[in-house]
């Protein structure tokens, strides 16, 4: 049997804060473009309980990831790992970091960080409070076409794939989830008003449809975008891309499969990286990086530029990564999920679906952390994703044959 439970809360900021995605935009909001959720599913199947929320946020940290879990954990006798707390990752939302950027920005994303834990909460609260519905879970699937992919080479092979689950109760939807593929980053570098950008207002926009409430869920986007396809970087763009994109949903949701949910143990697998950076290599890279920005007008290789050199200087700082990568596999019969705590790149996602069963096959990301940019060995030295992350080459190909190879040990 499967049983659902879904909340949203507001999150939008209720004074102006500094925003989290483009290293030039230094200020701080002027105003709302269109407010922040978080988005709570809770879903009970065969009686085993699952807790998935999606924060309208660029990332969440790992500090903060833990503690809400082993609340949450603690509060409804739920497993831990059972629990997933992700973000949408626009670049229009504020910066709730611990990073030390001055008393000003510091005192802002402290008041920030607890109102939005509180809505957190409370959301799940809600959940709970409601009480569970038995639903029958059905799908739509199709690819988006003409709108977004690899926003580094447009013709190359990107995870272009939509997936919706609708929960029916006799014939109404009462709750849902959304999956696509795609960095949110339709507004610019110029937008100083708060907004969820693309996916956040995908999410509205089913939510108005089915009259319900939708999680969001990002995937193996680090190296997918709009760029290739946009026509401006403004919220006209956003509106258009939006109507595009829900055009084609629409179309979809003409066809809908039934799926049937079952409960399996959830899998962890976690995969170490310690490395120590090489400070005349990235020294001699940030030389070459000024350079670039110096004589460069181009508005979209500065915006890079400018943030793969921050980046670059805070791996001097830094001198060494120290990071554990922390994915959960679901195996929830006709729905098969596998965490990702950052930016993978849509190769490495595909992969990972090539090795799954299911006919819903999710690569989540930015779940229940971000660690930066999982990126491709032969993409090293050809873009802004190689110069901020924080892996050394080679690592990430690690990482995905570990998650493929733990997805066959559950399928022997």
């Amino acid at each position: 049997m499967v049983e659902v439970s879904a909340a949203k809360r507001d999150i939008t900021p209720e004074f102006p804060m500094y925003m989290r995605g483009y290293a030039m935009r230094i200020g701080k909001s002027i105003g709302v473009l269109d407010p922040l959720y978080c988005r709570a599913l809770t879903l009970r199947i065969d009686g085993q309980v699952f807790l998935w929320m999606t924060l309208d946020l660029c990332r969440l940290e790992k500090e903060i990831s833990d503690y809400l879990r082993r609340v949450l954990a603690a509060k409804y006798s739920i497993p831990e790992e059972h629990i997933v707390i992700s973000t949408i990752h626009t670049h229009s939302g504020p910066d709730i970091s611990f990073e030390n950027e001055g008393e000003d920005r510091n005192r802002r994303k402290a008041v920030y960080r607890e109102f939005c834990m509180k809505q957190i909460f409370e959301a799940a609260d809600e959940c709970f409070d409601r009480g569970f519905l038995e639903v029958k879970p059905y799908l739509v699937q199709g690819s988006a076409d003409g709108i977004y992919g690899n926003r580094n080479y447009k013709e190359k092979t990107s995870d272009k794939d939509v997936n919706l689950i609708l929960f029916r109760n006799e014939n109404h939807v009462v709750a849902g989830m959304f999956h696509f593929t795609c960095h949110p980053t339709v507004l610019g570098i110029h937008n100083m008003k708060i907004s969820s950008d693309l996916l956040g207002n995908i999410g509205k926009a089913l939510d108005e449809k089915y009259h319900t409430v939708f999680i969001t869920m990002q995937g193996a986007c680090g190296d997918m975008g709009n760029r290739q396809y946009r026509q401006g970087n403004d919220e006209n763009e956003l509106w258009r891309v939006r109507d595009e994109l829900m055009e084609q949903i629409n179309h979809m949701a003409q066809k809908e499969t039934p799926l049937e949910l079952k409960v399996s143990p959830v899998k962890t697998m976690e995969y170490n990286i310690r490395h120590t950076y090489d400070r005349d290599e990235i020294k001699a890279q940030i030389e070459a990086d000024q350079k670039k920005l110096d004589e460069t007008s181009d508005e979209d290789q500065r915006k890079l530029l400018w943030s793969g050199i921050r980046h670059l200087k805070r791996k001097m700082d830094m001198g060494q990564v120290d990071v554990s990568l922390e994915s959960q596999i679901f195996h929830l019969g006709d729905l098969e999920i596998v965490t990702v705590p950052g930016e993978l790149f849509s190769a490495f996602g595909l992969e990972i679906k090539k090795h799954m069963k299911a006919p819903v096959r999710l690569v989540w990301g930015y779940a229940n952390y971000s660690a930066g940019y999982i990126v491709e060995k032969d993409e090293f030295g050809k873009g802004y994703e190689s110069m901020s992350t924080p892996f050394p080459q080679g690592e990430a190909e690690t990482y995905v044959e570990r998650i493929i190879s733990r997805l066959q040990e559950e399928y022997k």
